[in-house]
């Protein structure tokens, strides 16, 4: 399995959905020894109510939407043996996710299957379809 799985992306977006996929892909990443690539996108629109609030007055929106979302995710990663990089992107999440394993020439891609409410839900789903149907590597979606 080493050889097969050296990079890992996996997404979050501060939803359970991804913080299964975060500890589903961190389990792959062990078993492998792959380093994994912790992504964040924070979409071009928002604030969506149910999916995350706008920033403070004066407050960087992308940095303060990412912390908000890491903060959710940070007790898993202090408590794996797996080496992990944190990368925060701006734009259409498939899209940047997509770039991200071309430019970082991962394996696979382990995405959450929703989002955050209905709209997340709607908004996830619609990520994890397009990333599986144009990511340059294997995509595992986890439910």
């Amino acid at each position: 399995m080493e050889e097969l799985i050296q990079k890992l992306i996996i997404p979050i977006d501060g939803s359970p959905s991804s913080a299964k996929a975060l500890e589903f892909g961190l389990a792959i990443a062990k078993a492998s020894n792959a380093v994994c690539y912790v992504v964040e996108v924070i979409e071009d629109f928002g604030p969506l109510p149910g999916y995350y609030d706008a920033a403070p007055p004066g407050a960087d929106r992308v940095k303060w939407i990412s912390e908000q979302r890491f903060e959710k995710i940070h007790p898993i990663l202090d408590e794996t043996s797996v080496k992990w990089n944190r990368v925060v992107l701006e734009g259409y999440p498939a899209e940047e996710i997509c770039k991200l394993a071309e430019r970082e020439k991962a394996d696979l891609i382990v995405i959450g299957s929703r989002g955050h409410g209905i709209l997340g839900r709607f908004i996830m789903g619609s990520v994890s379809d397009r990333v599986v149907h144009y990511a340059p590597c294997s995509v595992t979606v986890v439910r």
